[in-house]
């Protein structure tokens, strides 16, 4: 055991954290999230919550949309028809935040029980089967949780700038647009709740892989040294107990990664349109930006939302990356598993459990978005490449509008 001394930051402050995320999600009416539980709500406050939820989701989903469907040509009249363009850019942007506010929606209500039965507290009983395994994994664990965290915060208080830049321009923007502002964020951070949490799940996932293998190369260096003697038939049967355990533990993972994306599938598939939308709006800007040929004309909210697409584009690559080194340790635990060493004298038991191990990791497939697409890193690359040659499309518009003004 640890001792208290010796725990980590993440370690000491990991309940600090959730709770703050069980906060930020209750505050945006998504009562479903809740990282570590660590006592039942009260009935009434439950039902309050819920209630609170579905009337939030509602003044988003219903009632807003028609405020600004009311006032669309306010948010998007201008003199300058090259800047028009880009803030028809924009509000497509808002779209597929809005869009998938409603996938998030739906899915939260559909699924409110499973993902709390099917991913928060399958994920508690792994971190309990895995409590005393090698701990070598959580210290990516715990820079990925870091480093999420510090960039959700960042990208809140860039786009808050944003908006009290907007409202400190009064004279030269609409009311409208700085309420619109307000709404795009809200909706990005509703949106986000969930793609945190989904991230969180499969960041677990990764560790659990990762402590997994650690455990079943363990298992393979004890096989390797069994001798022929007395005790040989004793030592498989332990060896063979080990490896079914083993075997149910990495199902386990297996199910809980596969009822993570089940249920979070179309909103990462919104994450992912937004993330194209969002590139092609940071790099019409930054055209915009240059075309201007001086600094000094280009308003501050267009800088900040090119800083926020940045970083918008850097959450969804890190949320890839975790997906990609999931298979990568896949693949790794599917090798240690050819590696095991013939049982002597042909224990049959151990030699079955060998092989049922090995015939479940052949027939296991990665989870893929609503049956179409792997969430890799090859999946961001298309996204950026998909991006620039739409972004191409709006150069030629911009051009055509340059002339014709």
């Amino acid at each position: 055991m640890t001792s208290p001394d010796d725990r980590s930051f993440w370690e000491r402050h990991e309940f600090k954290f959730y709770q703050y995320g069980h906060v930020y999600a209750l505050i945006y009416g998504q009562v479903v999230i809740d990282y570590v539980p660590q006592k039942a709500l009260r009935r009434g406050v439950k039902v309050l919550l819920i209630l609170y939820g579905h009337l939030f989701s509602m003044l988003l989903i219903v009632v807003l949309p028609g405020y600004f469907c009311y006032h669309f040509r306010t948010l998007t009249d201008t003199l300058d028809r090259r800047l028009q363009l880009l803030f028809y850019v924009s509000f497509a942007n808002t779209a597929i935040k809005y869009a998938t506010v409603i996938v998030t929606y739906v899915a939260n209500t559909v699924h409110f029980e499973a993902i709390n039965q099917r991913c928060t507290l399958q994920r508690m009983h792994l971190e309990q089967v895995f409590k005393n395994a090698p701990q070598e994994p959580k210290k990516p664990f715990e820079f990925f949780m870091y480093f999420k965290f510090c960039l959700i915060n960042l990208m809140m208080m860039i786009q808050v700038c944003g908006i009290f830049a907007q409202y400190g321009e009064k004279a030269s923007v609409s009311q409208v647009r700085v309420h619109f502002a307000i709404y795009a964020f809200v909706l990005w951070n509703y949106t986000e709740n969930m793609a945190d949490y989904c991230y969180w799940i499969n960041a677990s996932v990764l560790k659990y892989y990762r402590q997994f293998n650690l455990q079943l190369g363990a298992l393979r260096d004890e096989m390797d040294g069994l001798r022929p003697g007395g005790m040989l038939l004793h030592r498989c049967c332990e060896l063979s107990d080990r490896l079914e355990e083993l075997r149910r533990r990495c199902r386990k993972i297996n199910d809980l990664q596969k009822d993570s994306f089940r249920m979070h599938q179309f909103q990462l598939i919104g994450l992912m349109l937004s993330t194209l939308i969002n590139n092609l709006t940071n790099f019409y800007t930054l055209f915009h930006m240059l075309a201007k040929q001086s600094l000094e004309e280009v308003s501050y909210p267009v800088v900040v939302g090119s800083v926020y697409a940045t970083g918008f584009y850097i959450d969804t690559y890190i949320v890839t990356l975790v997906n990609e080194h999931i298979k990568l340790e896949l693949d790794g635990v599917a090798l240690t598993v050819r590696r095991f060493a013939e049982p002597p004298e042909r224990d049959e038991r151990l030699s079955r459990e060998i092989e049922h191990f090995s015939l479940e990791l052949l027939n296991y497939q990665p989870p893929m978005l609503c049956g179409l697409l792997h969430l890799d890193r090859r999946l961001v690359y298309l996204i950026a490449v998909t991006a620039f040659s739409y972004f191409i499309t709006l150069v030629q518009f911009d051009l055509y509008l340059r002339k014709k003004s």
